[in-house]
C-alpha cells in the first residue's frame, strides 16, 4: 500500500471476484496497486503504461468509484474489444469501494 505520510484522502476496500480477496488501497492508487497488495496474479507486459492491454479488469461493482477513463486507455480497450465494464487495472484509479473480476481469480 503506498505511504501515508501526509495523506488527506481516504482508504478504500477494493474486492476481487470470485476469490473473495480484498485490499484496503488508498485513494487515488490504481487498481494495479490494489491487485499487488493482495498478492494475485494479473498479466502485463508494458510495466504499467498502459500500451498492452494485458491488465484489463471487469468492474463489477463501482465503477463510479474509479477515475475517468483516459484516451490512451480507451484506445487500447477499444483496440481490444472491451465492454464497457472492463478497464485497465494500470490506468484506473481508486476513488471509493470497487469490485472487479477476470477469469482466472
Amino acid at each position: 500500500m503506498k505511504a501515508l505520510d501526509g495523506f488527506d484522502g481516504g482508504i478504500f476496500n477494493v474486492r476481487f471476484e470470485p476469490s473473495g480477496r480484498e485490499a484496503r488501497i488508498v485513494e487515488n492508487s490504481t487498481l494495479m496497486d490494489a491487485v499487488e497488495q493482495a498478492m494475485l496474479p494479473l498479466g502485463r507486459s508494458c510495466d504499467g503504461v498502459s500500451l498492452c492491454g494485458y491488465c484489463r479488469v471487469r468492474v463489477v461493482a463501482g465503477a463510479e468509484n474509479l477515475s475517468p477513463v483516459t484516451q490512451g486507455e480507451r484506445d487500447i480497450l477499444k483496440g481490444l474489444r472491451a465492454n464497457d465494464a472492463e478497464r485497465l487495472a494500470c490506468c484506473a484509479r481508486i476513488q471509493g469501494p470497487v469490485t472487479v473480476t477476470t477469469s482466472y481469480w
